[in-house]
């Protein structure tokens, strides 16, 4: 459903951002389920105004540890009592 990550946003982020083009309909393979071996969120990617030269809503980024854990700024008290 994606293409490979961009060669050179993958350089030119030292291998940290895998911004990947969305294909849809023609990117579905249909895989064994047993050959599933890691899976990955895939979060739009928001372009800045100043950046036009892509397509807005086509490309992604990978993450490999997508979690819905919240980080709080408050640390002395985990459970919000006072």
């Amino acid at each position: 459903m994606f293409a490979d990550a961009d060669p050179q946003v993958l350089e030119e982020s030292y291998g940290t951002l895998r911004l990947c083009t969305y294909l849809g309909a023609n990117g579905i393979q249909i895989v064994d389920a047993k050959w599933v071996t890691d899976v990955v969120g895939m979060v739009p990617f928001k372009y800045t105004q100043q950046e036009t030269n892509y397509s807005e809503g086509k490309q992604y980024f990978a993450v490999e540890k997508m979690s819905t854990t919240l980080i709080r700024g408050d640390t002395d008290n985990p459970d919000g009592e006072d």
